[in-house]
């Protein structure tokens, strides 16, 4: 990366001859003396100048190091999700339907339905659900088909979704007119578990069993019983939380928000800044934790394969 030394408003300073003193003399230093005294200003320079650099760098507008891998131009950004252990598969949800990608977030191409995407759910079967305004559907054939699920949900309005990485046929689904329903047949017989508010509904096959991680009044909470009874978990400070992602067994979690990103590597028990500078509305982490992956609200796609101490382009 190059950086541009910042250069003096008035331009190049203009040497001009001083009359000296009548009757004072000026002893001129000697070449070892001269040669010091350049030497210790030419360091001070090449030291100044070293650190105007790094401080232009850390405060120039923006901010951030992390170079965007494309950029989508969609209307507006809903979800991400990586395609079973595959970190060069993902896909991505937006109002008009579902983009795909197959080397790592480089190119994308669109899957074959228009239906607002709000959430995406593939599974280690092969199959695709979604869900979002007035659409519930799935794909078994990497989305170039899909067919709607009769489910029995009271509204089909889903704001938020998750499917059970053990058993792909456990499903959650948030509704915008309030509570989380739990399905244990792919969608199709639904069972309110929860009458408050659960926002990004997550699930992960922890070792003591299904684990759900969503956002409450409260702050980050997590459920071991299907949903129906929460416990507080740390919450980052980020504020609001606008996308939450896990691993499919739950050791690690990453939240966005208008500050950033952060990451938690116990389950949510802690959680620490990574260096990144945005407004992250969709994330994906791959199993392990290894690669984040994220869609700006400018609809600009990142990546990072360090687990996201840096963000470098492709």
């Amino acid at each position: 990366m190059l950086v541009e030394a910042p250069h003096d408003a008035y331009g190049p300073r203009r040497l001009t001859q001083r009359s000296r003193p009548v009757g004072r003399t000026r002893r001129r230093p000697s070449g070892t003396t001269r040669g010091r005294t350049f030497l210790v200003l030419t360091a001070a320079a090449v030291g100044a100048l070293a650190i105007a650099a790094v401080v232009f760098v850390l405060v120039r507008p923006g901010g951030t190091s992390a170079e965007a891998w494309s950029r989508l131009g969609t209307e507006d950004v809903h979800s991400l999700a990586f395609v079973g252990e595959d970190s060069n598969h993902l896909l991505f949800g937006h109002h008009g339907g579902i983009l795909s990608s197959t080397d790592g977030g480089r190119s994308w191409q669109p899957l074959g339905t228009r239906s607002d995407a709000m959430s995406l759910g593939p599974a280690a079967d092969g199959s695709i659900v979604i869900a979002g305004h007035e659409v519930f559907a799935e794909s078994r054939d990497e989305g170039r088909t899909w067919q709607d699920i009769p489910a029995t949900l009271p509204s089909l309005d889903i704001h938020g979704f998750a499917r059970d990485p053990g058993s792909p046929a456990r499903m959650w689904a948030y509704l915008a007119t309030g509570g989380l329903w739990e399905s244990v047949d792919a969608g199709r017989a639904w069972e309110r578990v929860q009458e408050a508010n659960i926002l990004f509904p997550v699930a992960a096959a922890a070792p003591s069993g299904t684990r759900l991680f969503g956002l409450t009044a409260e702050g980050l909470a997590s459920s071991d019983d299907g949903g129906r009874t929460w416990g507080n978990v740390a919450t980052p400070e980020l504020y609001p939380i606008v996308s939450l992602a896990a691993t499919s067994d739950g050791s690690v979690l990453v939240a966005g928000g208008p500050d950033g990103l952060a990451r938690s590597d116990d389950g949510g028990a802690s959680w620490s800044k990574l260096p990144f500078e945005g407004q992250p509305f969709a994330i994906a982490v791959s199993d392990g934790g290894r690669t984040i992956a994220l869609v700006t609200r400018a609809t600009d796609f990142f990546r990072s394969d360090d687990g996201g101490r840096t963000w470098p382009g492709p």
